[in-house]
C-alpha cells in the first residue's frame, strides 16, 4: 500500500480479500456483518482509540458501497469477498457460466470502486483509499 499526501493507493481485489478482513478485525467485526441485510446492525465501539474509529469508518463505507451496487454485482461481491466463496461457487450460486461471470464480476468490481469513492467523501474518511485495478 503506498502512501501519497493523504491517499492510499491498492488494487481493489487485494483490499476486499486481504486488507477489508483486517480492519474489520480492527473494528470488531467480521465480514459478513456487512451484508447489506445487517448493515443497519452495525455495532460503533464508543471509544477514542484512532484506529478503531477509522476502521468501522473504513467497513462502514464497503458495506455501503456493496449495498449500493446493481442486484447481480451486490451477490457477487458479497458472495466472493464478504462470505469468502470460491468464485466457482459464486458463479454457481448466480447461475452464469464462466465467460458471462467473470465479465460481470468487473463490472462489480468498477460499480463498488465508484460507490466507495462516493462514500469514503460522504463520510470523510482520512486517509482516503484510492482503489485501482
Amino acid at each position: 500500500m503506498e502512501r501519497a499526501g493523504m491517499v492510499y493507493e491498492e488494487n481493489v481485489r487485494v483490499f476486499l480479500k486481504r486488507d477489508l478482513g483486517i480492519f474489520a478485525i480492527h473494528a470488531g467485526r467480521h465480514k459478513k456483518d456487512l451484508v447489506a441485510e445487517h448493515l443497519d446492525q452495525l455495532t460503533i465501539f464508543n471509544v477514542d482509540v484512532p484506529k478503531i474509529k477509522y476502521a468501522e469508518k473504513l467497513t462502514t463505507c464497503v458495506g455501503k458501497a456493496i449495498a449500493a451496487c446493481t442486484d447481480k454485482s451486490r451477490k457477487i461481491l458479497t458472495s466472493v469477498y464478504l462470505l469468502d466463496h470460491l468464485n466457482r461457487i459464486a458463479m454457481k450460486e448466480i447461475g452464469y457460466g464462466q465467460s458471462r461471470y467473470w465479465e460481470l464480476k468487473q463490472i462489480a468490481l468498477d460499480e463498488f470502486m465508484d460507490n466507495f469513492a462516493k462514500y469514503q467523501k460522504q463520510i470523510g474518511l482520512e486517509p482516503a483509499f484510492k482503489l485501482v485495478k
